[in-house]
């Protein structure tokens, strides 16, 4: 007997995993008391397998001359090239010496290989209605225990950075806002609204300013893309507001709320939290060898916590333009993302995630250490490839 497999079933599988499957792969290793590292061994097994699966399903498929995957694929063994010589020829602590081979499988297996993955797939036949169901309901479902366990213990459940715990309520208010914005009658208000509240209470528990910057840009992009005017007086009304709240909590709030102090003094006096001598630092290394770029990486490990700071310091503008060049099928394509009666509606959706991680990237973390960021970005890239062939 010949056993077949739903190809739209493996895909919803594989986008369901690089979409929230790495929330769901750093919950509950503190509350079992496990290496946070080991627990997440499945999930990166999963990513690789599914990837793999996919890459070979679409093999006859897959048009090595497509700019995206050039690019893709390019800028990849370039940094990897790049990484080698750093180690070789820089000096770093000892700690980040012994993080080369990790880097190297890291980029091979959990970007490169899951990126290239995502452009294969025919996103037509996507689902994305069935995902974000799933999507809402896991990340709601986590945040629920997680507060419940907080309740309990004083801790959560997550064993992640603050930054990447307020991302996660990030997401979850994201996908409620823009569900009650465009597909309210497809669900129960209340618990659209509670997600809502529940996101958002989260990224401001996290104390951490970027995924509250993530929400503002996201919501402003949403707002836009309804195009009524009642709805872009509400939210600037909100960031007036929030404004306010920022500046009265700063004269009366005695520093209860962290991300409202940084906030008020990123704003008020240019306070980037120690990034200021981090982007002075790109900025010589990325003089000494404008188009190849220089080091990688900081002795310490430490980035510049700056996308297009990172791509010019560690690969200069070569790197920067072979990086960049993927994203031509989205620019093209540009109508799917910005106009409502463009495409799938839900195709708006991904390219607000996209955004909120894009937003992360101008402040925190390293090219190869936001697996989210890449994953949405090859998403709304293959989307756009996906549109385009349709129509040729």
């Amino acid at each position: 007997m010949k056993i077949t497999i739903n190809n739209n079933f493996i895909d919803k599988l594989f986008l369901l995993s690089v979409m929230v499957g790495n929330t769901i792969a750093i919950s509950f290793a503190k509350p079992l008391g496990m290496d946070p590292r080991n627990f997440s061994i499945p999930y990166r097994i999963l990513i690789i397998l599914f990837s793999l699966l996919i890459i070979y399903r679409e093999r006859r498929n897959i048009n090595l001359k497509n700019i995206s995957i050039i690019s893709l694929v390019g800028f990849w063994i370039f940094y990897i090239i790049k990484l080698i010589y750093s180690f070789n020829n820089y000096s770093f602590h000892q700690d980040v010496l012994l993080s080369k081979n990790e880097d190297i499988f890291r980029i091979l297996f959990m970007i490169l290989l899951p990126s290239f993955a995502l452009l294969c797939i025919n996103y037509n036949k996507v689902d994305f209605k069935s995902i974000t169901n799933y999507c809402i309901t896991i990340l709601c479902g986590l945040l629920v225990v997680n507060y419940i366990y907080g309740f309990i213990t004083l801790d959560h459940i997550f064993s992640t950075y603050y930054i990447m715990y307020g991302h996660i309520g990030a997401s979850l208010f994201i996908i409620s806002l823009f569900l009650l914005l465009f597909c309210k009658k497809d669900y129960n208000s209340f618990f659209l609204f509670f997600c809502l509240f529940l996101g958002l209470f989260n990224v401001i528990q996290s104390m951490a300013r970027s995924p509250l910057l993530a929400v503002f840009v996201c919501s402003f992009y949403m707002v836009l893309l309804k195009g009524n005017k009642k709805y872009l007086l509400y939210i600037i009304t909100l960031v007036l507001l929030f404004i306010g709240l920022v500046i009265l909590h700063e004269y009366y709030g005695n520093e209860q709320i962290t991300s409202f102090n940084r906030i008020y003094k990123w704003v008020a006096h240019g306070d980037t939290s120690g990034r200021g001598p981090l982007y002075s630092r790109a900025i010589e290394i990325f003089n000494s060898n404008r188009f190849l770029g220089g080091r990688i990486l900081y002795e310490d490990g430490v980035h510049p916590h700056n996308i297009f700071l990172e791509l010019l310091m560690a690969t200069g503008i070569l790197g920067l333009i072979i990086y960049f060049l993927k994203f031509l099928p989205v620019l093209k394509n540009a109508a799917l993302f910005w106009e409502i009666q463009k495409g799938n509606i839900y195709y708006k959706l991904i390219f607000a995630l996209f955004l909120q991680y894009f937003t992360l990237v101008q402040t925190s973390c390293n090219l190869f250490n936001i697996p989210e960021f890449l994953y949405f970005s090859s998403i709304i890239i293959g989307i756009g490839y996906t549109v385009k062939t349709q129509e040729i």
